[in-house]
């Protein structure tokens, strides 16, 4: 009998099962690799500086401490090399963002974020920044793949992963008890991105799926840091530099489109003076949420049923911090915050809504 079955080894069910072994919960991780939309083609960017009016992110003093502290743990649990605080530089996009951030590099909420901040161009690239910008530290990328595969590898030899479909219909449920073919176990959580929208455990909650497009790129120097305005730039270990990305929340299908290849494209030119050769494209769609906030706890109808889904962009960033809070509010009966808590749409539950 297991603790929990986890739906889904995307980065949320990767982290999601460490923090519940490392409470000693029996647990089994299906997953079907090739579902995998958004995960295997993310950049892993952590930022804490983000948007083109470059605000500090939701809750960077609680997130950030925390993932700069499990990555690196967890590479040395896995025995694999995935997290690269190699920084990122924003070049501003006109004098106003120079005066603007001049001013608050010494506040104290920003200046643990802030490497330096310059005002002419002082990177070792062609980059369209005559005002200069911000070097942020607290900030680089996590090679997904990477994690996930080493994670994958140390579930399979605690026998905790299984490479299979998960259909719903073959669930059974009795008393306390569910069963799917010859598992056993108490609870189900549910961490496979869009997929949870045509469950019919959690097709009522308000995902809104967002299609990202990157392009692969060479160029004669590799950047040492991650660029950003428009569009970042980052130096992928081992690889090209991968530019990203785009935001469509209307898409056919999970390809890359010429539309949004040549979106990037134009980005790129905003960005980068130097000419550079494209080596490749790749697209994935975010399981990304109405209010932006993650989709995280109980179903309204079932004790025995959760859900860890809705990161977005920002999965790097908010899972470690998120998946703790889970966690504590399954094994410590801890309350969840409130803007994560997925009971703030419980009044979206058509069993509900019709009350």
């Amino acid at each position: 009998m297991y603790d929990y079955l986890i739906i889904g080894h995307g980065l949320a069910g990767a982290v999601l099962s460490q923090k519940l072994l490392e409470r000693g919960q029996k647990i089994m991780v299906l997953d079907e690799p090739s579902n995998n939309h958004s995960s295997v083609v993310a950049a892993g960017i952590f930022n804490p500086i983000t948007g083109r009016k470059m605000f500090k992110t939701w809750k960077a003093n609680q997130l950030f401490p925390e993932l700069m502290n499990f990555y690196p743990s967890l590479e040395t649990k896995l025995k694999a090399k995935f997290y690269h605080p190699i920084g990122v530089y924003r070049p501003y996009f006109a004098i106003e963002d120079q005066n603007d951030w001049e001013a608050k590099k010494s506040d104290a909420k920003f200046e643990s974020y802030i490497e330096q901040a310059t005002t002419s161009n002082t990177s070792t690239h062609q980059l369209h920044d005559p005002y200069g910008g911000l070097f942020l530290k607290q900030a680089g990328y996590v090679n997904i793949v990477k994690l996930l595969n080493a994670n994958k590898n140390y579930l399979i030899d605690k026998g905790s992963y299984r490479e299979t479909m998960f259909y719903e219909k073959e669930l059974k449920h009795e008393g306390d008890c569910f069963s799917f073919g010859e598992l056993n176990f108490k609870k189900i959580i549910f961490c496979n991105g869009i997929h949870a929208h045509s469950s019919e455990w959690f097709q009522w909650l308000p995902f809104h799926p967002v299609k990202g497009e990157l392009i692969d790129v060479e160029l004669n120097k590799r950047p040492q840091t991650i660029y950003n305005r428009g569009v970042f730039m980052l130096p992928f270990d081992g690889g090209h530099i991968r530019v990203g990305s785009t935001y469509h929340h209307r898409f056919d299908n999970m390809e890359p489109t010429e539309e949004g290849q040549n979106e990037l494209k134009e980005k790129l030119g905003g960005l980068l003076k130097e000419s550079y050769k494209i080596k490749g494209s790749r697209a994935g769609v975010r399981p990304a949420t109405k209010d932006r906030r993650p989709f995280i706890g109980k179903h309204p109808d079932n004790e025995h049923i959760y859900v860890f889904n809705g990161f977005g962009s920002k999965g790097v960033s908010l899972i470690p911090h998120c998946s703790k809070q889970l966690v504590a509010y399954l094994l410590d009966g801890e309350a969840l915050d409130t803007e994560i808590d997925v009971s703030r749409y419980y009044s979206h539950y058509p069993a509900r809504s019709k009350k």
